[in-house]
């Protein structure tokens, strides 16, 4: 029984140790891949207004060329 018991407590002592290795390597991948998904949203959101002052720039002609052409030709 002693010797059940020693090997047992050795045991949780390696499956303790591969628990803290396994971890401490997943929280470093995880953080790493934070950052880079941290960048790419920052880049995408900048994209994303470059495209919204397009949208916003296209409406604002074609919204004034409708006008200008109510104006000078009449309803």
């Amino acid at each position: 029984m002693p010797d059940q018991t020693e090997k047992n407590t050795a045991d949780i002592a390696e499956i303790k140790t591969d628990i803290k290795t396994i971890k401490e390597n997943h929280l470093h991948h995880i953080e790493r891949d934070l950052a880079i998904q941290s960048t790419d949203m920052r880049r995408l959101t900048k994209q994303l207004e470059k495209i919204d002052m397009r949208l916003w720039g296209i409406l604002i002609l074609l919204v004034g060329s409708v006008v200008i052409g109510v104006i000078t030709n009449g309803l």
